[in-house]
């Protein structure tokens, strides 16, 4: 069964998440965590032709906003992402059709984050939120 349950106290969380097939959506749009907790995040690009990736970043719309429109200034060679943005929690790279990668990252504080693709045009269609118990 998937769901995001079996996370015990502090220790670790395993959380699969991948692009809806060829829509600008990423296949979940709520995913968990609890603060300080070890997160292994696998994001699959199931999309034949597009490129994706998958950010984590604090700060709300406006930040992801500036995440995006600075990612795309920063261009492919720097996976759409802004240098040195403290509001980039976590991120992939950005993956080819059918290409996958984990990441690991330790959970911030509690609350309630979003994630995004940066690639050109993606976001805000490509969301979804992270709430941090």
């Amino acid at each position: 069964a998937s769901g995001g349950g079996g996370a015990a106290s502090g220790g670790s969380a395993t959380i699969e998440i991948a692009v809806d097939g060829e829509n600008l959506a990423f296949n979940k749009t709520t995913l968990e965590a609890a603060a300080g907790q070890q997160v292994t995040l696998t994001f699959k690009n199931s999309s034949a032709v597009q490129q994706h990736n998958w950010v984590l970043v604090s700060g709300g719309d406006s930040a992801a906003s500036t995440i995006a429109s600075d990612g795309l200034a920063a261009g492919l060679a720097a996976q759409y992402l802004p240098a040195n943005n403290p509001n980039v929690v976590a991120h992939t790279k950005v993956l080819d059709g059918g290409a996958s990668e984990t990441i690991t990252f330790t959970a911030p504080s509690a609350g309630t984050y979003l994630f995004i693709c940066t690639v050109p045009g993606h976001y805000p269609l490509m969301q979804g939120t992270m709430t941090v118990k």
